[in-house]
């Protein structure tokens, strides 16, 4: 028994560090085809560079595995394809194969590494090896309509099984591969996810025959001149009902076509619809991070496509698919995200024993950390993790900003800047008497701000070559009421902070800025500030992120005063201040002696 293998394959995007290929094979020769028969092979390989390079080495890894298994007919195929994998994954390290091979009737397989081969038969969807590490193998025997799926660690990390299930319900290979591929194909970080898919049809064999001659001579008409009035009624009524069967199947056809037709443009129409869903959902997953109101709404959108993609015809794989999808985004995008266990990025105390921050900046590349008791600012590398100590000269300093490629650092002496580049450590500017209360402190352009809570006022210095030249109080007319001023976040507009609110301003004076949109409070109407004791934002980002410990939460609200989302957790509530970093999708939050992680979503 023989069967014919057809094959289709997903392969990631590659990376500067991973690369991934596939690989199909069918020998022409007779003793190759017989002995070692068809070769399929997933393979990842770590640390090949970039470009040209990665792709030769690549290329070169599969040719030896190749000439490892085809190059040698002696011994079974079983036992030389696991040689071969083996072989070419111990020559060079970083490599994982996910090989099979089909001779005949049967399937020998073969893992190095941690890949997976799956098989569905019928409605039956399994595992039929795994990988541990080292080399693993089996084999058995195929059956008609079989469908196997060889992929890496990654593949089958990101498609589930009952996504797979779903995708191969109807064994079509380019369905199958029409429906999984986005979920690789384009996104960051899948270099390392490749995958074939291979169905076995049994070839049938030709039946020879012969043509064997007649054992009855055909009829003769002879005789046969006159014909009796029985037997042409007899004719006649035989003929009349097969008129009227002919007419009924001529009916039923014309009824399933008319059927086949409206089936065919109710498929046509739920496609059209699917497109749709698609369009919006990637839409509303490109958007969500910077606007995750806008793409929840146009993933709602999407998902009332698909309902009524579902009300034309249901049963497709392909809509309960996407129908998925949209469910799992929209149950992973509600309006509050719960940090069950935020990730430390790094103890403080691996810096310096018994450090603790107050205040976050960050500068380039860098975290600036400020920590009073060690009278010290830590500069942490947020790529490297590598870090820099710089002492300062005052004392009881509880707020940092950056100033060009400066540190500023306002302590009990004044304004204290601290240069990264020679580690040298100068006061800017003293402490000033008409300073009250000093709740805040930001820059922008060539000008540095304190926010004056108990002065109710804005004092800017503009920089004047490496000095500052004298205060001067920045808004126009009369000035707001700042008592329950917290801090500020300047990007071009000036953002204050309050107990409840926050306040923009522009150009010295104030501007209409109203907080909407924000999450029910447990006690009816919309939920407002408790305690909180940061607001960020920059040039950079598109929002504003407000620490909030009492809450234990951070808002995210867009810089209109919608709100987007919030994120809750345990380590919230002990936090002093924190930075946001949209293009890595990151937030990182100031503890004491930690700083958290927080993935933005």
């Amino acid at each position: 028994m023989n069967f014919a293998l057809q094959s289709a394959k997903i392969v990631g995007t590659p990376s500067s560090s991973r690369w991934s290929q596939t690989h199909c094979f069918s020998s022409e020769e007779s003793e190759k085809k017989e002995k070692r028969g068809d070769l399929l092979a997933v393979l990842v390989i770590q640390g090949l560079g970039d470009g040209i390079e990665a792709v030769a080495a690549g290329r070169e890894i599969l040719g030896r595995l190749h000439e490892e298994y085809y190059g040698n007919l002696e011994g079974s195929a079983f036992e030389r394809l696991g040689e071969a994998v083996k072989k070419v994954c111990q020559e060079q390290g970083g490599v994982e194969i996910v090989a099979a091979a089909l001779v005949g009737e049967v399937i020998y397989l073969a893992v190095f590494g941690k890949g997976k081969i799956l098989l569905k038969r019928e409605d039956k969807l399994g595992v039929v090896l795994e990988g541990g590490g080292d080399l693993v193998t089996a084999s058995g025997f195929i059956k008609d309509n079989d469908l196997i799926i060889l992929g890496s660690e990654k593949f089958f990390r990101v498609i589930e099984n009952k996504i797979l299930k779903l995708a191969l319900e109807n064994s079509e290979l380019d369905q199958a591969v029409e429906l999984l591929a986005p979920a690789i194909l384009g996104q960051s970080e899948m270099a390392d996810a490749a995958a074939i898919l291979g169905l076995f049809e049994e070839v049938q064999e030709e039946i020879q025959t012969e043509e064997v001659p007649s054992l009855f001579p055909p009829p003769s008409f002879k005789n046969r001149i006159f014909v009796r009035n029985k037997d042409f009624a007899s004719k006649k009524r035989f003929y009349f009902i097969l008129s009227l069967v002919l007419l009924v199947i001529l009916g039923l056809g014309f009824i399933f076509g008319i059927k086949k037709s409206y089936e065919a443009k109710k498929e046509t129409e739920v496609k059209a619809l699917l497109s749709q869903a698609e369009e919006k959902f990637n839409q509303a997953r490109a958007v969500f991070v910077t606007d995750p109101g806008k793409g929840r709404l146009l993933a709602e959108e999407a998902k009332n496509i698909t309902q009524k993609a579902i009300g034309v015809k249901g049963g497709f794989a392909e809509t309960e698919l996407i129908k998925k999808q949209i469910e799992d985004f929209l149950s992973s995008s509600q309006s509050e995200i719960v940090l069950n266990d935020t990730p430390t990025f790094m103890d403080l105390n691996l810096i310096q024993d018994g450090a603790g921050g107050v205040s976050l900046s960050v500068i380039d590349k860098n975290l600036v950390i400020l920590d009073p008791n060690k009278k010290k600012v830590y500069l942490l590398d947020y790529e490297k993790k590598s870090h820099t100590v710089f002492d300062i000269s005052g004392e009881g300093g509880n707020l940092t900003t950056v100033f060009g490629s400066k540190v500023i650092v306002f302590s009990s002496k004044g304004v204290e800047e601290v240069n990264p580049q020679n580690k040298a450590v100068s006061l800017k500017i003293s402490k000033d008497v008409e300073w009250k209360e000093i709740a805040g402190m930001a820059s922008f352009g060539q000008n540095l701000y304190l926010l004056d809570r108990g002065g109710s006022n804005l004092w800017r210095y503009a920089a004047n070559g490496d000095e500052f030249g004298a205060k001067k109080g920045w808004f126009v007319g009369d000035r707001p009421d700042l008592s329950k001023a917290v801090c500020l976040a300047i990007d071009g507009s000036v953002w204050i902070l309050e107990e409840d609110n926050i306040l923009k301003f522009n150009l010295g004076k104030q501007e209409s800025f109203v907080l909407s949109k924000m999450p029910a409070s447990p006690q009816g109407g919309p939920e407002s500030f408790g305690n909180p004791v940061k607001i960020y934002t920059s040039t950079e980002t598109q929002n504003l992120y407000v620490l909030d410990k009492s809450r234990g939460k951070i808002f995210v609200i867009a810089k209109n005063g919608e709100f987007k989302i919030a994120y809750s957790g345990e380590e919230i509530k002990q936090a002093e201040d924190l930075v946001a970093i949209e293009s890595l999708k990151k937030i990182f939050l100031l503890s004491r002696s930690k700083i958290y992680e927080v993935g933005l979503r």
